[in-house]
């Protein structure tokens, strides 16, 4: 049976939202633009499902953490929690709507994501994966947490220098910074600075990690 990643979202606060229609228009959008940029992972486009909820299905390529952190800077306004599945799908699969799909994979990505909801830490964590197998999980998941961390420790300034990182196509703890500096209109040591006390090379270094060891799991598997 071919395998697949399942991911699902939960929208965190939904029912406090002041204008829900406004909202899900947000997110569609959202949700539409994620998928139009990695076509190589998509099997089934990012759908909104229950109204606070929304799943797609995906090949277990490398920048799997890409798309979650692309997902993540476009519904910024709307926090959500995320589970991951690796399994196969017993349902039909149509490419451009992931509404009544089942199988291993998504059982995998409900029990990741219920885990989140049980033990968010306040909202430091996100985002959980199961399926791979014992060891694969547990090593995913202490890379995952600790990227979380990373993540929900950034100054208002940090996290606007990783989003201007994602908008100049750079996803590497390797760039040329000089460049990426002057383009964003700061000095050099400026960004040193502000890449350093966030940890943001490691927190790419890690993501870029973790969606390799997938890929690689996926591939041996």
């Amino acid at each position: 049976m071919e395998q697949y990643l399942a991911l699902i979202g939960d929208l965190k606060g939904s029912r406090q939202i002041a204008d829900r229609e406004q909202a899900q228009r947000d997110i569609r959008r959202a949700l539409d633009e994620v998928s139009g940029l990695f076509p190589g992972l998509i099997v089934s486009r990012l759908t909104l499902t229950l109204g606070d909820e929304f799943q797609a299905l995906l090949h277990p390529g490398a920048q799997v953490t890409r798309l979650l952190d692309e997902l993540e800077r476009r519904l910024a306004k709307y926090p959500f929690r995320l589970g991951l599945g690796y399994g196969g799908i017993s349902t039909d699969i149509d490419p451009n709507l992931s509404i009544g799909a089942d199988g291993p994979c998504y059982w995998h990505a409900r029990e990741a994501i219920g885990w989140v909801h049980d033990n968010s830490a306040g909202g430091k964590y996100r985002l959980a994966v199961r399926g791979f197998g014992d060891l694969p999980d547990e090593l995913l998941n202490a890379l995952l947490q600790t990227t979380d961390a990373i993540k929900h420790g950034w100054t208002a300034l940090q996290r606007q220098t990783f989003d201007a990182l994602l908008r100049h196509d750079i996803y590497s703890d390797s760039f040329e910074q000089n460049v990426f500096a002057r383009s964003i209109g700061i000095s050099d040591s400026s960004l040193t600075k502000r890449l350093s006390a966030g940890d943001i090379k490691l927190y790419l270094k890690t993501r870029l990690l973790i969606g390799r060891a997938m890929e690689a799991w996926h591939a041996d598997a």
